[in-house]
């Protein structure tokens, strides 16, 4: 009986082709001038937001940039629940990763967020705070981003009311820049700020979070790359800690850490 033929091997009279980035340049050029004809401004605006991205990520003074999977254990952990973007993904890979006992949330919207954090850090107390309802941003003591977006209808909390995570979450209500959390002072193992992104809420809110976080804790910035205030902020901040902040690539997440997360940060 013959051998079986190598899988691996070329087939006998078949061409091997190597193409290389210089042999796909026509085909990507013709297809950005035919986006650019059918609807010029969405590819300047698009191109424009993904290299100003890319820019501040590499210009940053102070924050550290490094690969995910650089995280010590990261590719142990399993995210449960139904995650649609990344940054999320990976969120939520950090709370199983760190057991947090508590965690709180600073901007709680819908709480699907909320939930995930809940779902995936199974002992955890989460507590999550937000305004008390539509009126409340206009009595904002701050600058409040993406009014327009996120104070339309009112359903915060909507995504856990009814499941069974909805037993270890607290939903609070407030302004963040008077709110007070000295009774958490020194006890929350994990921070998540996505509220408002303004320079002045994130400074508030950063400020609150390191009075609140625990000898292990962790503060995890959304949109840090999206947002001139947070990216602001946080580079001015990182000055004045004794641990790095690090900027997770390929995601819009920043975070500090009182624990190492790499063998060097």
């Amino acid at each position: 009986m013959s051998a079986p033929a190598n899988p691996g091997a070329p087939s006998q009279g078949r061409r091997i082709r190597r193409v290389g980035n210089w042999d796909i340049l026509p085909a990507v050029l013709g297809g950005a001038l035919a986006n650019a004809v059918a609807d010029p401004r969405r590819l300047r605006r698009q191109l424009a937001k993904r290299m100003w991205i890319e820019l501040k990520r590499f210009a940053a003074s102070r924050v550290t940039n490094i690969d995910v999977a650089s995280i010590a254990g990261i590719d142990q952990v399993r995210v449960e629940g139904t995650v649609i973007r990344r940054s999320p993904l990976v969120l939520c890979a950090l709370a199983a990763l760190l057991e947090p006992r508590t965690i709180f949330e600073f901007g709680t919207y819908h709480g699907d967020t909320t939930w995930l954090l809940a779902r995936n850090a199974p002992t955890a107390r989460v507590y999550t705070l937000d305004f008390a309802g539509l009126d409340a941003v206009q009595g904002a003591q701050l600058e409040v981003t993406d009014a327009d977006e996120y104070f339309r209808e009112w359903d915060r909390g909507a995504r856990f009311r009814g499941t069974p995570e909805a037993e270890r979450i607290t939903q609070l209500v407030g302004d963040s820049a008077v709110f007070d959390f000295s009774p958490y002072r020194g006890s929350i193992d994990l921070v998540y700020i996505d509220a408002s992104h303004s320079y002045s809420y994130v400074r508030a809110d950063t400020e609150a979070a390191l009075a609140m976080l625990s000898p292990r804790g962790a503060i995890v910035w959304d949109d840090y790359t999206h947002y001139a205030g947070i990216f602001a902020y946080l580079n001015e901040l990182a000055r004045s800690l004794e641990r790095p902040i690090i900027h997770l690539l390929d995601t819009r997440l920043a975070v500090y850490s009182r624990r190492p997360l790499t063998n060097r940060h």
